[in-house]
């Protein structure tokens, strides 16, 4: 081979191979896809419109266009004395521009949708109250549970005074079981039993006692505990003072109970 005969592999040979560009079958594919669509589009816009819209089309036109000075109605009022860009009226308190035309979508009934929203009006109403009452209970429940948890939290308290008082004062029983507290109760009635009688109950669930000492624990039951300490023992439970007699007790406590002290708990 010779030095002047290219080699198949040169770079000429190849960038001769680039410019070759022949028609295929794919390039002609694509051209005539190219037409279709270009067809379609030309005939898609020459489609007649429906006669729904051109009657859109012609409506829009004619609200958003203003009454011409031509028109029979415009005449009269000019003749009346009315000037474009005035408000209606003998003292001008009317409108400027004519009430907006409101076109009714649907083919549902005259009035349905404004019915429809007055439902959906009474329905957020209704949530509405739900939502306050359940937040009324909520409110009534978490104070009611507050207020118990602080009696119980007096009842406890008042139970150990009131037996420390009577210790002191050399009682040996209490007026009431509730009125000291069931640690101490439950260990009188062990004491008080024989041991025949201890051994037949000792199968017995103790929960039954507990439900019992439970039940004590009430408002009325701790005012009761309150009243005997202070008539008995002249010792106030929220004070913390016993006083020489009752009118000296008087004199230095706002009262009884923990509503007569709630400044001094604030």
């Amino acid at each position: 081979m010779s030095d002047s005969d290219d080699d198949y592999m040169s770079f000429k040979v190849l960038m001769d191979c680039q410019e070759d560009v022949r028609p295929s079958l794919l390039v002609n594919k694509e051209k005539r896809k190219l037409e279709i669509y270009k067809k379609k589009l030309e005939t898609s816009n020459k489609r007649q419109k429906t006669l729904g819209e051109l009657e859109r089309e012609n409506r829009e036109i004619g609200l958003s266009t203003a009454i011409s000075n031509e028109n029979k109605g415009f005449r009269m009022l000019e003749k009346m004395g009315f000037m474009p860009g005035d408000t209606l009226g003998k003292s001008r308190p009317g409108i400027k521009e004519p009430i907006d035309i409101v076109l009714k979508q649907g083919t549902s009934g005259v009035g349905r949708e404004s019915h429809i929203k007055e439902v959906q009006a009474r329905k957020q109403q209704y949530r509405v109250k739900n939502l306050k009452h359940y937040e009324m209970q909520f409110r009534v429940a978490n104070k009611e549970r507050k207020n118990f948890a602080q009696i119980r939290k007096d009842f406890f308290k008042a139970q150990k005074i009131c037996e420390e008082l009577d210790f002191r004062s050399k009682i040996k029983d209490p007026i009431e079981d509730f009125f000291w507290p069931k640690e101490t109760i439950k260990r009188r009635r062990k004491m008080e039993k024989t041991e025949k009688e201890y051994s037949d109950d000792a199968g017995t669930d103790s929960s039954d006692e507990d439900d019992e000492f439970e039940q004590y624990i009430t408002e009325e039951n701790l005012f009761a505990i309150i009243d005997y300490i202070r008539n008995k023992h002249v010792y106030c439970l929220y004070c913390v003072i016993t006083g020489i007699d009752m009118e000296d007790l008087k004199e230095n406590c706002p009262g009884p109970y923990r509503i007569d002290h709630d400044n001094e708990f604030d």
